[in-house]
């Protein structure tokens, strides 16, 4: 029989691997939870999703599951197959203070051996490391205007580990219950918020120096960026053009933004005496609403990436040429969006619309 062996893997690559075994299971802990990230050393590595200090401070005492769960594995283990595939676990603490645990394997793409020198048997290499995941539940009060009702909240441990037989061992040696503890010293002594109330979502490192990260309000006011360039067509010519637009979401669980934007907008002329070919640009500025994303969950993050209609009303504010009159405004719309692609259909007028012509864009960007 083959020898196996495993090799220690990078981390910077492995830190997919989680999202990538179990997809759609956390959507909820990455939008709303804080997360805390641990290096234990030789390529093993913790994650813990929890949604306020106080909810990890619940489970701080994680050695005792890791140690149910060895005991659990080493079990079950032995009627598993040897071989190099890579596994993803789901463990879960229950009420009636029993286990349950759900086991997934991911065939290895490749099999990778190594020669000795003298002979001897080929040691077969394990190039993918395991994953466990430790689920606690529990009722959470929470205050509505109907009154207090209790909510079911989870805490993620994640464990991506060489191998799952190393946890044991991880136990033994004096376990990982000093990392979360540390974390939550950290949490407490945070010098620019008070960590502790709840009210803010962060991200921790824990390696040979701590630190906190996008420490924000979960519905605080932020500002959205949409750079883009475009094409339109103008007065049967092409029209490209470069925008950038500032909007102000008041609410990260609203789906409405305030907008002020800038086009600039480059015309080709030629001059009939000289056949001289020059290039003139025009410049607008634009405020408006743009709406997002209406089909999100309900108390998710608004996703500034997907605009579902957007209305603008802009004013000349540099003319170069003569294509645009001194007094000219300009309404366009959002209206079809796939990707980084727009459809911004538009009208230019003067005075109280007088002399209205149409246009049309397609701006690609963010």
């Amino acid at each position: 029989m083959k020898i196996i062996i495993t090799v220690m893997l990078s981390v910077s690559i492995l830190s997919h691997a989680f999202a990538q075994q179990l997809p759609g299971l956390l959507p909820n802990a990455l939008n709303h939870h804080s997360k805390y990230s641990f290096d234990l050393g030789q390529e093993n590595k913790l994650l813990v999703y929890a949604r306020t200090v106080q909810d990890l401070q619940k489970f701080q005492n994680i050695d005792s599951v890791l140690a149910h769960f060895a005991k659990d594995y080493n079990v079950l283990k032995t009627s598993l197959p040897e071989n190099v595939n890579s596994k993803t676990v789901i463990y879960k603490p229950l009420s009636n203070e029993q286990y349950q645990l759900d086991l997934v394997e991911h065939a290895s793409p490749k099999q990778r051996f190594q020669f000795k020198t003298n002979g001897g048997e080929p040691l077969l290499l394990k190039t993918m490391q395991d994953t466990l995941l430790i689920i606690h539940s529990f009722l959470k009060p929470m205050e509505t205007k109907s009154g207090e009702v209790k909510l079911n909240e989870h805490v993620y441990f994640c464990l991506i580990v060489n191998n799952l037989e190393d946890i044991g061992k991880m136990v033994i040696n004096g376990g990982i219950n000093a990392y979360i503890q540390k974390a939550l010293k950290d949490a407490e002594k945070y010098p620019h918020h008070d960590l502790m109330g709840g009210h803010y979502k962060f991200n921790y490192t824990q390696s040979n120096s701590r630190s906190f990260r996008t420490v924000t309000k979960p519905n605080e006011d932020f500002l959205a960026i949409h750079p883009s360039i475009g094409l339109g067509v103008f007065q049967n010519q092409l029209v490209p053009n470069v925008q950038a637009d500032f909007v102000f979401v008041p609410n990260k669980y609203k789906n409405i933004g305030y907008t002020l934007g800038g086009r600039t907008m480059f015309f080709t002329e030629r001059n009939d005496l000289t056949q001289r070919v020059s290039i003139h640009s025009n410049d607008f500025v634009h405020a408006g609403i743009t709406f997002y994303d209406f089909r999100r969950p309900k108390n998710g993050v608004v996703n500034t990436n997907h605009i579902l209609f957007g209305a603008y009303l802009g004013h000349s504010v540099s003319r170069n040429g003569t294509i645009f009159d001194k007094n000219t405004w300009n309404f366009s719309m959002t209206i079809t969006t796939k990707g980084m692609f727009k459809i911004q259909p538009e009208i230019y007028f003067n005075g109280f619309f007088k002399s209205v012509t149409p246009g049309l864009r397609l701006q690609i960007g963010i």
